[in-house]
């Protein structure tokens, strides 16, 4: 695939959080008839909303990464490793920027912000992630490079998947929503340095 095309698709990949968050809170508001702080509460703790974002940006730095050069790799993190960051910014101040729309006497805007703790975690995940991608870390063979290579695609994949079976077994919300990230952010990792 041109390196062109490959570039678009893994930039406007980043922007799947954005576009997501928007659409629900339209869908939230129009479809379900919900009140504008219900809807910013249903979107901003819609857990899918948290882990199909993470998949996404994974996607975009795994897409761009295998399609380049061995030589252009290092680069190419930091550049990624950049981008999640502003993602991360980008969300938390579209989050609180709604919740200080839709705060009224009655709430706090503040207080609206942190019980939607997704956008929150979500952008400490970026940053976590942005600061692990950037960790020297060397394959040498190459069976171990395709069995890391399986490997951490098998994770990332598995990441929803195992989400939904621990959400269906009642598992606490907490322990749902790590497993998943864990899952998300080595795989991310390790395909990066494969």
């Amino acid at each position: 695939m041109k390196t062109d095309t490959v570039e678009d698709i893994s930039f406007l990949l980043y922007f799947m959080p954005v576009v997501m968050y928007i659409i629900s809170t339209i869908l939230y508001v129009t479809v379900s008839g919900l009140t504008f702080q219900e809807s910013f509460l249903s979107v901003t703790r819609n857990p899918y909303w948290l882990v199909l974002s993470l998949l996404a940006v994974s996607a975009s730095l795994i897409f761009h990464i295998r399609s380049s050069n061995e030589d252009e790799r290092t680069g190419l993190i930091s550049i990624h490793a950049k981008r999640m960051r502003i993602i991360g910014i980008i969300i938390i101040l579209l989050s609180l920027g709604e919740a200080i729309a839709v705060s009224n006497a009655q709430t706090n805007a503040i207080g609206l912000f942190i019980t939607g703790r997704l956008p929150i975690l979500f952008t400490a995940i970026m940053f976590l992630q942005s600061a692990f991608i950037q960790i020297p870390f060397a394959v040498k063979t190459e069976n171990n490079k395709f069995i890391i290579s399986v490997f951490s695609s098998v994770l990332i994949l598995a990441s929803p998947i195992l989400y939904y079976l621990t959400n269906m077994i009642g598992l606490p919300f907490v322990v749902n929503l790590s497993v998943s990230l864990v899952l998300v952010i080595f795989g991310a990792l390790l395909f990066t340095r494969n």
